[in-house]
């Protein structure tokens, strides 16, 4: 799927914020129709569990059962922002 324009909004039907805790390994995940509660949300998880080694927390956007990372975090990367939400 090719998503909008560099800032352009978002066109989703849902946002899901997932944190895995090792590669391939479980995940704590949250699904909102909000964008900005979903951002508020994942702002919420770097903040708490960002600094731990091994951790990835992902914001997506879906539409159409297409899901599109927008930013994704981890304590050696830092902040990467695929698309503005």
């Amino acid at each position: 799927m090719i998503g909008p324009a560099p800032g352009q909004p978002v066109e989703a039907e849902e946002f899901h914020v997932a944190v895995t805790f090792r590669k391939d390994g479980p995940a704590v995940t949250g699904t909102w129709t909000d964008g900005a509660v979903a951002l508020e949300k994942f702002l919420g998880f770097v903040g708490s569990h960002g600094s731990m080694a091994g951790v990835t927390i992902t914001l997506w956007a879906e539409a159409g059962g297409v899901r599109e990372p927008l930013r994704t975090w981890t304590k050696d990367g830092g902040l990467v922002i695929h698309r503005e939400a």
